[in-house]
């Protein structure tokens, strides 16, 4: 029996690869020449631009979206638990630590105090976030603070490093130019959405009644939620006009099929507990933009946040980017 022809061959026949050796290599050497010329091109360009190793496996977050996240941006010397953090490490049995934050700048939103603290997963940078690594030397510095809270507590506002950076005047002039901005885009969101009748706006105003109505079952509930889903993205104007709702959903219950394309999970299950919890679960899939978390219910000020986020969004998707 022959085996891996060209390796082992049977007794009294002729090996063909024997025969064509002369093109096996012409192509290998070839193929060999190509290699090497486009080793020579990558070099050159890592040599002219550094950052071109880097380029395609980081993707850069969305500006907008880190200070549209945040409800509060400070700039201020931290105090970081170093010890506890490295502990954390060793370990290998992580938990939240609190970071302190002298404030000396405010950038956006309105803290309680000039003292304030956040919390830090000693692991977050397995998710992508801010490392152990970047934030131990910022101990006793001045930094720059993206924060979200989440029922009442500070969290840093993303996954992603770009919520914490060394303070400069750059980064905090770039901070307060896009903060204003997005409030002339939210303004303008209100506007338009008050001055003209949006795309499906009946449909969505029909399937809100039904969300809200004591005679909807489970079965018509979820039937509801999925109808606004399959609007289109030609109505995510319209939902975000009509989610400033604290309405009590009748069905606190809504199941997904999931929409992102490494999902493993049969179905997704979320808790909303009024009109704009739902709202934001169906904006969600329909955009694939996970810019809110309040799909579980949330606290007023996260639900506040949310409608001014999307709003934020339907400018800067769907109608005319303000400039200041």
């Amino acid at each position: 029996m022959e085996k891996h022809r060209g390796l082992l061959s049977p007794v009294g026949k002729r090996d063909r690869r024997s025969d064509e050796e002369p093109v096996y290599g012409l192509l290998k050497l070839h193929m060999d020449i190509m290699k090497t010329e486009l080793k020579v091109i990558l070099l050159v360009l890592v040599l002219l631009w550094p950052g071109f190793a880097q380029a395609e496996a980081k993707k850069e977050y969305p500006f907008w979206q880190l200070v549209a996240k945040s409800v509060l941006i400070v700039e201020g010397p931290l105090d970081v638990p170093v010890v506890a953090i490295q502990k954390s490490e060793q370990s290998d049995n992580h938990e939240y630590a609190q970071v302190k934050v002298a404030v000396s700048k405010t950038l956006k939103g309105k803290p309680e105090s000039q003292e304030l603290s956040f919390r830090y997963y000693t692991d977050t940078e397995q998710y992508g976030g801010v490392s152990r690594k970047k934030i131990i030397p910022l101990n006793g510095k001045s930094a720059i603070v993206f924060l979200q809270n989440v029922r009442g507590k500070y969290y840093l506002a993303a996954y992603v490093p770009e919520t914490l950076q060394s303070a400069s005047t750059t980064l905090a002039d770039r901070v307060r130019k896009e903060a204003g901005i997005q409030e002339k885009l939210i303004e303008e969101s209100d506007r338009y959405a008050n001055g003209h009748v949006l795309p499906k706006e009946t449909e969505v105003q029909s399937l809100v009644e039904l969300m809200v109505d004591k005679q909807t079952d489970p079965g018509t509930a979820q039937a509801v939620y999925e109808a606004v889903i399959a609007l289109g993205k030609e109505a995510v104007p319209t939902i975000i006009k009509y989610m400033d709702d604290r309405r009590k959903l009748n069905i606190p219950k809504i199941s997904l099929k999931p929409w992102w394309p490494d999902a493993h999970e049969g179905l997704v299950h979320y808790g909303p507990e009024t009109v704009i919890d739902v709202l934001s679960v169906a904006l969600m899939a329909l955009t694939n933009e996970d810019l809110t978390a309040i799909y579980n219910g949330g606290t007023e000020l996260e639900r506040q946040q949310a409608v001014r986020i999307w709003k934020v969004y339907e400018r800067r998707t769907y109608g005319q980017p303000v400039t200041r």
